[in-house]
């Protein structure tokens, strides 16, 4: 079982690593949302000194302003002193497209897409983005040929200037109104928050939240509430907040509960549920004129407390403005063992999904109440998050036996990872072994259809990670799962070594596969399963690494981005699935698998065909904070058309910055790149090439350098 005090090390995902970046300055306008307009024209309130209407009509609240943009091609270029390296004329000679359009050098990572229902050819996508310490935005309206970039507008806290942004998350909904989820904290004391974002033109302007301010908390009534520090800010109060913890006492002390690691879906209101909105401080209230969108949005997240991390669950009726009372959704089962009760309530990596036919809601996540190895759980609502049901059992996740920094890897501590991380060999980037859900999008027969992915080191060592990707179905609406089966269909074998084996004893440090992780899936219009994933087994035999200290065995060091497809014709199939995939009894008791379990069947045949989506490789030890910090997922959608995008955190254009001081050194660097193709046929398997050699030990260029340093 893991402890709470272990668990919070899981907790600030992106945020531990934006620490030094200075956060932005600048106020973003709010621009008029499109759905207010109406409601307002029939009543407007002139601006006077003094105005406490927040609905008045001046202005901010559209998030459409088309008359501001320029065209792309005016964009000025840079006056650049480079000589292109080898490795760098290699990288640009492909298809893969890089996303971010910024000349910073500083990092982009954890990456989310989705494609517009109501126009295949508009993509938004997310990012951490470095620059500002903020959430990066991308949208496409040509199929993803050009990109335009921003940062999110600043979430509106009262007397912070100083919050941050993490884990973004993005999901449109039918009408094409897309919503862009964060985490925001203050890294000088315990105040946090989730927010949401949304826009109506396709991603390229947004909605800027604000946390409401209620003036007369003894008689708290709509009219009392305000945003920001002017009385006459027009918006929405609560637009946008998705739960806020304001820290009384200013310090960093853990005094607030910290909400962490959210995620996105939206999906229409189930069969009998009307649309319910909310006040500034959750009261249930009518939803505004115009304003009800035509799917409810879930947002789904991690809350730490000193006693606990429970998942947590808000939806939103109209449009991002107003959210439920978040409410724990984590629930219990015999199966949990270290809570209160049989409360599963240590958990991490919430991702929710629904079916755009029935609206039923599904939320998988790992769980930490366990006697050993973690678990995959999911909870389910057929009532659009009125009542859960669950949680039921999905696998265990073989995570005990990852090497770890500081303990089996003390390479990796000195180059900035936090003690007791999982990392793989040969590299120091945390790790984890999440990944996500998703209902089939079909609905009759295919309504109960559910597919999960996540990696583990089941096949693996404490001195020789192997970890591989699987994949689990659910015929019945998650009740019962199947599986496992192995997405990666490259040579994994533990060869009689016992996965338990201590990093020192004999045949430990071996070669039993590449490394596969990251996963992320979705399921097309009609029925095509895609799965993408990073992957290392191209990389099969090279000794040179950037850091020496922290080569354990040849090859395994290079990263690809993978993907994975297969197509289900026949509701209630087996389809996609391995021969050897066997239905999971739901556990009546905490479960156990011991020191040295047989941790998956020896498939013989791979029903998923695999496929390189990323043209050239990624050093990942030249990604950012010396090789530490990659992000925490990657994602994948899919849209009306067939098309798959695969959105990816890359590192081709860092070079080596061992010999440089500092906290952002000069050549470290990660962008974010994006591929698409036929969700049906996405490619083919490519070979290892010579010119990959490259790749291992990049320097950086003088000429990149600043002459009087």
């Amino acid at each position: 079982m893991r402890t709470l005090r272990a668990l919070a090390a899981l907790c600030m995902g992106a945020a531990f690593f934006v620490a030094g970046v200075a956060p932005a300055t600048g106020q973003i306008s709010d621009l008029p949302d499109a759905g207010e307009v109406a409601q307002r024209s029939a009543a407007k309130t002139p601006p006077h000194s003094g105005i406490t209407d927040f609905d008045s009509d001046f202005g901010t609240g559209l998030t459409e302003c088309p008359q501001a943009g320029e065209p792309l091609d005016k964009q000025p270029k840079p006056l650049d002193r480079r000589n292109e390296d080898r490795v760098e004329q290699i990288s640009n000679g492909g298809d893969d497209v890089r996303v971010n359009q910024d000349y910073a050098c500083l990092p982009q990572n954890e990456t989310s897409i989705d494609v517009n229902p109501t126009n295949a050819r508009n993509l938004v996508a997310g990012v951490n983005d470095y620059k500002t310490a903020g959430a990066g935005f991308y949208a496409s309206t040509d199929n993803g040929q050009h990109w335009y970039e921003g940062i999110i507008p600043p979430h509106d806290v009262p007397r912070r200037n100083n919050m941050e942004n993490g884990d973004p998350a993005i999901a449109f909904d039918r009408a094409g109104v897309v919503y862009f989820a964060t985490l925001s904290f203050d890294r000088t004391e315990d105040t946090n928050g989730i927010f949401a974002n949304r826009s109506t033109n396709g991603g390229f302007t947004w909605s800027k939240t604000c946390v409401a301010i209620d003036e007369t908390p003894q008689n708290p009534t709509d009219a009392n509430f305000r945003c920001g520090p002017r009385r006459a800010d027009a918006r929405r109060p609560g637009d946008g907040v998705v739960i806020f913890e304001d820290d009384p006492d200013g310090q960093l002390n853990g005094s607030e509960p910290f909400n962490d690691k959210e995620y996105i879906a939206t999906g229409p209101r189930p069969a009998g549920v009307e649309p319910q909105c909310f006040t500034p401080d959750r009261r249930p209230a009518p939803c505004a004129p115009g304003t009800v969108g035509v799917d409810r949005v879930y947002v789904t997240w991690t809350q730490f407390t000193n006693i606990d991390a429970r998942i947590l669950f808000s939806y939103s009726d109209d449009q991002g403005r107003s959210w439920s009372p978040p409410r724990s959704i984590s629930g219990n089962a015999p199966f949990c063992t270290g809570g209160v009760g049989d409360s599963c309530d240590l958990n991490q990596f919430s991702v929710p999904t629904t079916s755009p036919v029935t609206g039923h809601l599904w939320v998988a996540f790992q769980n930490f109440n366990t006697e050993d190895e973690n678990q995959y759980l999911v909870v389910r609502s057929r009532d659009g998050g009125q009542t859960f049901e669950g949680p039921f059992f999905v696998t265990p996740v073989f995570d005990v036996n990852y090497p770890r920094s500081g303990s089996t890897r003390p390479d990796c501590t000195p180059r900035g990872q936090q003690n007791g991380r999982a990392v793989l060999t040969n590299s120091c980037f945390r790790v984890n072994s999440g990944g996500n859900i998703v209902a089939d999008r079909r609905g009759g027969a295919f309504a109960d259809d559910l597919y999960l992915v996540m990696s583990d080191n089941r096949n693996g060592t404490r001195a020789s990670s192997n970890t591989d990707v699987f994949l689990f179905k659910s015929l019945d609406g998650g009740n019962t799962w199947i599986g496992p089966t192995r997405v990666n269909d490259d040579p994994s074998d533990l060869g009689g070594v016992s996965r338990d084996c201590a990093p020192s004893q004999s045949g430990c440090l071996g070669n039993f596969g590449n490394d596969q992780w990251f996963p992320w899936v979705d399921v097309s219009d009609r029925g095509d399963v895609n799965v993408v994933f990073y992957d290392r087994r191209l990389d099969a035999a090279s000794v040179a690494s950037e850091w020496p200290t922290s080569r354990q065995r040849p090859g395994n060091y290079l990263t690809w981005t993978w993907g994975a497809q297969c197509t289900v014709t026949r509701a209630d199939s087996r389809e996609c699935l391995a021969a050897e995939a066997q239905e999971i009894p739901q556990p009546d008791a905490p479960i156990n698998p011991g020191p040295d379990p047989q941790p998956g069947q020896d498939q013989a045949a791979f029903p998923l065909r695999n496929f390189t989506i990323s043209d050239v490789p990624s050093n990942m030890d030249y990604a950012f904070a010396a090789g530490s910090f990659i992000g925490d997922y990657n994602n994948v959608a899919i849209g009306a058309d067939d098309q798959a995008w695969s959105f990816w955190t890359d590192a081709r254009n860092g070079r080596s910055s061992r010999q440089q001081t500092g906290r952002n050194p000069i050549c470290e660097q990660s962008d974010v790149f994006a591929d698409g193709y036929s969700a049906r046929s996405g490619g083919t398997a490519r070979q290892p090439a010579n010119t990959d050699e490259l790749f291992l030990v990049t320097p950086c260029p003088t000429d990149m350098q600043d002459p009087g340093s």
